[in-house]
């Protein structure tokens, strides 16, 4: 027998539907944020040059956004199956 959540949903359908959201407002944010830090990181680069291999690494920051929404979405996948 399949548990049931509420609305009749079952547990697995429930993972799978956070590990989505999960998934996508993660990658949604990395995204956001990858945008605002790029305007402003190629605004900076132009008028120090210097500063490009430090701005780098604030524009790689973001992804980690991402990848912790995927682990999150793994380990809600993996808890069910």
């Amino acid at each position: 027998m399949v548990e049931t959540a509420i609305g009749g949903m079952s547990a697995g359908a429930g993972a799978a539907l956070g590990a989505g959201i999960a998934m996508g407002l993660s990658a949604l944010a990395a995204a956001w944020s990858q945008g605002s830090l790029g305007s402003a990181a190629m605004g900076a680069v132009a008028e120090r040059p210097e500063l490009e291999k430090n701005i780098l690494v604030y524009l790689v920051l973001p992804e980690i956004i991402a990848l912790l929404g995927l682990v999150i979405a793994f380990l809600l996948v993996q808890k069910v199956a």
